[in-house]
């Protein structure tokens, strides 16, 4: 996917990422200062993109089914919520396999219209305390990689 230069992250790369598969431009966004991250370059191996890409595409798709339908939202809901389903696992290892380039989490879908919804305050995979990071909106488990929105911000 082509992406406008003027509307791309030219942080560092030191800057965290996160791999958030509802993302309109792209899947990756700048933890810092939350403009899309490009896939092109030389950084990223066609192969990883690839499959960015891919991934990002079935998320959308699960996301807008959750978002637009009546009849597939709350299926939708829980392929989405389902923090050991496939399409949250394949997000995790790729953005675990994204980490070798630069520091990346994953994006844990939360529905921000549900009230009962209150932020983790530990890992569900590790058990690790969820700590803020920069001056986001979402809580991260840095041993697991993973992020979860705070409920304004889903």
């Amino acid at each position: 996917m082509k992406m406008d230069q003027e509307n791309i992250c030219h942080c560092s790369g030191d800057e965290p990422a996160v791999l958030r598969g509802s993302a309109a431009v792209s899947p990756l966004y700048c933890m810092q200062c939350k403009i899309p991250v490009s896939l092109e370059g030389e950084n990223v191996a066609g192969e990883l993109a690839d499959a960015i890409n891919e991934w990002a595409q079935v998320y959308s798709a699960l996301f807008t089914l959750w978002r637009d339908s009546v009849e597939y939202r709350e299926w939708a809901k829980q392929q989405l919520l389902d923090e050991i389903g496939s399409i949250n696992l394949e997000g995790l290892e790729l953005a675990q396999q994204y980490n070798a380039i630069r520091k990346t989490y994953y994006w844990m879908f939360q529905d921000n219209g549900d009230k009962d919804y209150v932020q983790p305050q530990h890992c569900p995979f590790c058990g690790a305390s969820m700590l803020p990071t920069l001056e986001n909106d979402f809580k991260v488990c840095h041993p697991c990689r993973v992020a979860y929105p705070d409920r304004q911000t889903a």
